[in-house]
């Protein structure tokens, strides 16, 4: 009984979180290095909110989001996408990493843990990783475009978040960032 009850709770927090049944067609091979592209900037995010809880820094940097958005914006067209298009993908990418870094600190206060020190700083280190990562990103974004209006897609991305992600903090995040990956309709 104790079994059929866990199952039971298990299948309903699945549903409430949105996942569908394994979509009918295989998702396109350009699914799986934009999720780990996203993926691997959310588990950067696990050094960031490191680096802040030690230095005492918000997780909110507005201008270094504006910074970003507008260096991601102004490298649009090598990618064959809209200023629009990175922006709206950028700004999912950053709501997505802060909610892991404030998910972090949380867990940290909660459980009166300091983590340990980040061996990069902030500034210098994981700064970088980031910013070498952005065009990664947003190659990956631009081979995933023809899927996006795709009736599978979001079946896919699901599927792939789930495939690919074991951190339930990540997961969270990572349904997040690609929020808007599927289109549900041919108006952007």
């Amino acid at each position: 009984m104790l079994k059929q009850l866990q199952f039971a709770a298990f299948t309903c927090g699945l549903l409430s979180t949105g996942l569908q049944a394994a979509p009918a067609q295989k998702p396109p091979a350009q699914l799986q290095p934009l999720v780990a592209a996203m993926e691997l900037r959310l588990e950067i995010a696990n050094d960031v909110a490191r680096s802040k809880w030690h230095s005492g820094k918000p997780v909110q940097d507005s201008e270094r989001e504006r910074q970003v958005i507008q260096n991601a914006e102004s490298r649009a067209g090598e990618f064959k996408l809209t200023g629009g298009e990175v922006r709206d993908f950028m700004t999912a990418q950053m709501e997505a990493n802060k909610m892991v870094q404030y998910a972090r600190l949380e867990q940290w206060r909660e459980t009166g843990q300091s983590p340990e020190k980040p061996d990069l700083n902030l500034t210098e280190g994981i700064r970088g990783r980031l910013d070498t990562l952005l065009p990664v990103l947003m190659q990956s974004y631009s081979a995933f475009q023809p899927y996006r209006s795709d009736a599978g897609c979001s079946g896919w991305v699901q599927s792939e978040i789930q495939r690919q992600a074991g951190d339930p903090v990540i997961v969270t995040a990572l349904q997040r960032a690609a929020g808007d990956l599927c289109q549900t309709s041919t108006t952007h």
